[in-house]
């Protein structure tokens, strides 16, 4: 009788030790597909990214880049009209807008801290945020992002900061309403 309950006791000790490896093998094909799905995100939003900077890049036209050479020089965009700030002010939102995505994503753990600099999302940001002529639209480009943004172009700012002497609000008055500048 001494034999049975060594068997019985070794058999239950089996069947919790194929009960534990069980567990533990589901365990690791949960973690497995956990990094799987993490890698495909990744890809994902670098694949968005990139075509998204693609159209965007896609999309400009040669007034659009003749508009950021020429914000490096505030004599030359003291000559911009309402329709030049306002093409100019939409074609750095939509920049604004990829970094934006790109800053979210770190944030929420789908890209690595890295991922702005893989893109070549970082110096195309500090290169845009020292000009002049972007420095008179931050004011009205900050009220339309998020924290995040705000902080990184704020930080930028902290470097080089030029004093706008275009009154877009004059210009948008005597565009728009025909008045006379203030």
């Amino acid at each position: 009788m001494t034999e049975y309950r060594t068997w019985a006791a070794s058999t239950k000790d089996v069947r919790e030790i194929i009960a534990l490896l069980a567990v533990v093998a589901s365990l690791v094909f949960v973690g497995l597909q956990i990094r799987q799905s993490n890698i495909q995100a990744r890809g994902a939003a670098y694949q968005a990214i990139g075509i998204a900077t693609s159209q965007y890049h896609a999309n400009v036209d040669d007034r659009t880049i003749r508009l950021f050479t020429e914000a490096n020089y505030p004599k030359a965009f003291e000559r911009w009209t309402l329709a030049d700030w306002d093409r100019y002010y939409r074609s750095q939102l939509a920049g604004l807008r990829m970094v934006e995505t790109l800053l979210l994503q770190v944030e929420q753990g789908v890209l690595d801290a890295g991922a702005l600099d893989q893109l070549g999302y970082t110096l195309k940001v500090n290169e845009a945020l020292v000009t002049p002529g972007f420095q008179c639209i931050w004011p009205d480009l900050r009220r339309s992002v998020g924290p995040a943004l705000k902080d990184l172009v704020d930080r930028t700012f902290q470097a080089d900061r030029f004093k706008c002497t275009v009154n877009l609000q004059s210009l948008r008055e005597r565009s728009i309403l025909g008045e006379s500048a203030r």
